[in-house]
């Protein structure tokens, strides 16, 4: 009988084993090597949490997991699995040496890694499904070797993990698929019409609300003191630009969804501003003036608190209240607006 599952999958295999193994000296002693590495692999990956199914010179590996998983556990499980990896890859590279050191000839051999999560269906000892066949491919695209991680299914990565590159990669079969690929990968010509780069670009706005006398009052908010990047300092609205979003319906989306009011943008009146932070890639990104639509309260459940400034006290006010360069582009942008740049 059939019986579909929410599982964690993961494809292995061997880089370079099919020429390595027509060696003399290798092909007698095959069978052992291949044991061996199937041996390190059921020692990491622990038979009460995996099935283990070996394939050849790879392996598929299932873990059953819940269907309701939260971001952070589903974050925390690739944190688990990708430092099993790294175990299983120190394991396996004495195992090479060893067997080199026996038969004489060198194993100078490395492991291809493709990680989803996600629906499959089981047939009596057999597995099937979408998601098994985009794996192997994932497995497939680690070369010269590492490892490919479905972004869609793990769209953060633990905080403790280095290295991994942001790509989106075109498979047969299967389509584009958003991954996270380890340097090794990365660092491979892909052709262009299997390789689409997947920038972050952010957009930020700061709204004014102009008084009848012609005063212009300021609207930020406070970043609360737990967040990772610049804790209690004054921002105005934004974060990431979606794909396929222009600039200005960006701007429009962060407002509505994290403030609950809508603004005018005035796509005139922007400029170029960048995230700069110690091991972190650097994002770019574009800044607008906007006015509020209605009269509707601004809320935040993120921020500490929103204030509304007078133009006068916001000059007044040192840089180092704000994000970033975040006074200055705005002070430009306020001097422009009140030049008739609209």
């Amino acid at each position: 009988m059939a019986e579909d599952m929410t599982v964690l999958a993961i494809f292995t295999d061997v880089r370079g084993f099919t020429n390595w193994s027509e060696a003399n000296e290798v092909f007698i002693n095959l069978d052992n090597f291949v044991e061996g590495f199937f041996a390190v692999l059921g020692r990491r990956f622990k038979s009460s949490e995996f099935e283990l199914k070996p394939l050849g010179d790879g392996a598929l590996l299932i873990k059953k997991i819940p269907d309701d998983l939260s971001g952070r556990e589903v974050t925390r499980l690739l944190g688990k699995v990708l430092s099993v990896i790294r175990q299983v890859e120190a394991d396996f590279s004495r195992h090479c040496s060893d067997f080199a050191g026996r038969v004489g000839h060198a194993a100078d051999l490395n492991l291809g890694w493709g990680i989803v999560r996600g629906k499959v269906i089981k047939v009596g000892s057999d597995w099937a499904g979408h998601n098994l066949n985009k794996c192997s491919r994932l497995c497939n695209e680690a070369r010269p070797f590492g490892v490919v991680i479905d972004r869609d299914d793990f769209p953060e990565l633990p905080a403790e993990t280095r290295g991994l590159v942001k790509q989106i990669r075109r498979l047969r079969g299967v389509g584009e698929v958003p991954v996270w690929v380890s340097s090794e990968i990365a660092s491979q010509f892909i052709p262009r019409e299997r390789l689409r780069e997947e920038p972050e670009v952010h957009v930020a706005g700061t709204c004014l609300i102009e008084g009848g006398s012609g005063e212009v009052t300021l609207l930020f908010a406070r970043r609360s003191a737990e967040r990772r990047l610049f804790p209690g300092k004054l921002e105005g609205c934004g974060g990431q630009l979606r794909y396929s979003e222009s600039f200005t319906d960006g701007v429009r989306r962060h407002f509505r969804t994290e403030l609950g009011i809508d603004v005018e943008v005035m796509a005139g009146l922007h400029t170029l501003y960048e995230i700069r932070e110690p091991n972190e890639p650097l994002i770019p990104g574009l800044r607008f003036l906007c006015k509020q639509i209605g009269t509707t309260e601004p809320a935040s459940a993120n921020h500490s608190e929103i204030i509304r400034v007078s133009e006068k006290k916001f000059r007044d006010m040192p840089d180092s209240e704000f994000v970033g360069d975040l006074k200055h582009e705005v002070v430009a942008l306020l001097e422009r607006y009140k030049s008739g740049v609209r």
